[in-house]
């Protein structure tokens, strides 16, 4: 509730609820005016919403329709106005219909407008005022600034003469690339560089670099091996292979290159440091001019150092590895659930969304959501009937929802009532809590031995999952990476051209304590530990990264579960 009062209170909420209070008004004044035969007063007032409407869309453009859809539909139902009618009951009649869809269309934008309460087209402007009026917007939208230390001056300095060259260039890929490394920049999966199909392919393979026939990854010995070779390249002709050791690149050290290594890359965020580390090798393998030097341990034993030169965007290759190491092949269905053998259950869930209206009144309900938890239980106890003695929830790549969707599921591993999140506000003496939800208890799987699959691409409420399963003494939270490290509320939206959008958070989540809910902070600690890091090695990472991908994770898992019981 307390999101829907702050919907109502930005200045698009506002105008919603002045029309709708507009044409309260309205039903009331038309039957009198007619009475009194001054019913031209009602048509000239049945035709200003409609007015403003148009005015409002040539502010806003048609670049951000989508999110005003609801607005100009309540601003059109004035309109049944314009005649006049000369029965009695059917003005009221009119009257009476009018006001509960009016009330109808504005609820529906409120809670449309929840997602989007904050929008902005900048599309008029040139490079450098679209850049500088988003910058602009941040600093005062971004509901993270203070807890980040996001440095605005510094962005502003380092990024608008980029900006400037591109706008003489006339070349909104380069654009784009500078945006997506500024929204990098806030190491926050909410914000971010949002590019339509027209430049998406392009930015991507722009920012990925070159492809020199190999990619890397380090393992658990820290080595950092080669992984993703291209069979008859230069480099695969002059001895590198999956698993050979790379010491250098480009005439610097391995290590000392790949703690350089930033991996900014349109749809691509780690706010938690430890986990973009892990990926920091994949994304050096494609830093280069047109030829790099690499240096390797060969089959025999000794060094030696060769000149690769580019066979192609890094693109392909990139995307390859990251999804092989990310599990983005692999099929992805929400509540699904089976047995991985004869003992181990499976549950996989990639979104917090099970149904948007009983969602919605779970939330308005602070948490509350028994529908769902009995869900969760009778799946639960269908894998049980057919011998499950343990359980394995996989959320990797969960891409968020509504909080409460992961506390109805973590209900049934604890018998007490548990904090599950706040939202509220910051001003100048710190953040202050509003409203409270929580996790119900229910209990009656707190002795069923969990492992939690999570991974960096699991994210928002996804995090909320993994955050709040992972508190329960019977769950043992797991993966290569953490969780992604983000919860804060989506809504903010900017448009730089018609190609490039930047989204961002705008309403807080808060933890008990106070302070925002899972999000990392300017040190980028993860706040969400793994109970077990799953490892990288030698071994595991040819199967991993062969053609095949075997799911080193879940094979780990079950491992696990199995020895553990």
């Amino acid at each position: 509730m307390y999101l829907f009062y702050l919907t109502m209170k930005t200045a698009n909420g506002l105008i919603a609820v002045a029309i709708l209070l507009y044409i309260l008004i309205l039903a009331i004044l038309s039957p009198v005016l007619k009475r009194k035969e001054k019913y031209g007063i009602v048509r000239v007032m049945s035709i200003l919403p409609a007015i403003a409407a148009v005015i409002h869309f040539a502010v806003y453009g048609t670049v951000c329709f989508e999110h005003f859809i609801y607005l100009y539909l309540e601003a059109l139902i004035p309109l049944m106005f314009l005649y006049s009618g000369k029965k009695p009951k059917l003005r009221i009649l009119r009257s009476v219909t009018s006001s509960i869809l009016a009330l109808g269309v504005c609820f529906v934008f409120l809670i449309n407008a929840i997602g989007s309460p904050m929008v902005h087209n900048y599309t008029r402007m040139s490079y450098t005022e679209s850049f500088k009026n988003m910058l602009d917007t941040l600093e005062k939208e971004y509901c993270l600034n203070s807890w980040k230390k996001i440095d605005y001056d510094a962005l502003y300095k380092e990024y608008l003469p980029q900006v400037e060259e591109a706008e003489r260039n006339n070349n909104e890929i380069e654009y784009a690339a500078i945006i997506t490394e500024v929204t990098h920049k806030f190491y926050d999966s909410h914000t971010y560089s949002y590019l339509s199909q027209n430049i998406d392919l392009t930015t991507c393979e722009y920012m990925a670099g070159n492809d020199y026939g190999l990619s890397m990854i380090r393992v658990d010995d820290g080595s950092v091996i080669a992984v993703s070779v291209e069979p008859n390249c230069v480099a695969n002709k002059e001895g590198i292979h999956d698993g050979t050791t790379i010491v250098a690149w480009n005439g610097k050290d391995i290590d000392e290159a790949v703690a350089e290594t930033e991996c900014c890359f349109p749809g691509i965020s780690f706010p938690v440091k430890e986990n973009e580390d892990v990926f920091r090798p994949m994304f050096l393998a494609g830093k280069g001019e047109e030829c790099v030097d690499i240096t390797f341990i060969n089959d025999e034993g000794a060094e030696q150092t060769i000149s690769a030169k580019s066979i192609d965007t890094y693109y392909d290759r990139l995307m390859s590895t990251y999804a092989k190491l990310s599990h983005l092949n692999t099929e992805q269905r929400n509540f699904h659930s089976c047995m991985l053998d004869d003992k181990c259950g499976y549950i996989q869930i990639i979104s917090e969304s099970y149904n948007s209206l009983w969602d919605n009144v779970a939330a308005v309900r602070n948490g509350y959501y028994p529908k769902l938890t009995e869900y969760y239980a009778d799946m639960i106890k269908n894998l049980e009937n057919q011998g499950m003695e343990y359980l394995i929830i996989d959320i990797r790549n969960n891409g968020g929802g509504y909080d409460c969707v992961a506390g109805a599921l973590a209900s049934l591993f604890t018998e007490e009532k548990k904090h599950m999140v706040s939202f509220g506000y910051e001003d100048t003496n710190g953040y202050h809590i509003s409203e409270n939800q929580y996790i119900y208890p229910d209990g009656r799987y707190k002795d069923l031995p969990v492992a939690v699959l999570v991974n960096s691409q699991c994210m928002s409420a996804g995090d909320g999952m993994a955050k709040f399963l992972g508190d329960c003494d019977n769950v043992t939270l797991m993966g290569i990476t953490s969780s992604s490290g983000v919860n804060q509320n989506n809504g903010g939206y900017i448009y730089l051209t018609e190609n490039i959008e930047v989204c961002y958070p705008v309403f807080l989540s808060l933890s008990e304590n106070g302070t925002p809910l899972i999000d990392t902070d300017n040190t980028r600690e993860n706040n969400i530990p793994l109970d077990v890091k799953i490892p990288i090695t030698r071994e595991n990472a040819e199967e991993l990264f062969g053609e095949d991908s075997k799911d080193i994770e879940l094979e780990y898992a079950i491992e696990y579960l199995q020895k553990s019981n």
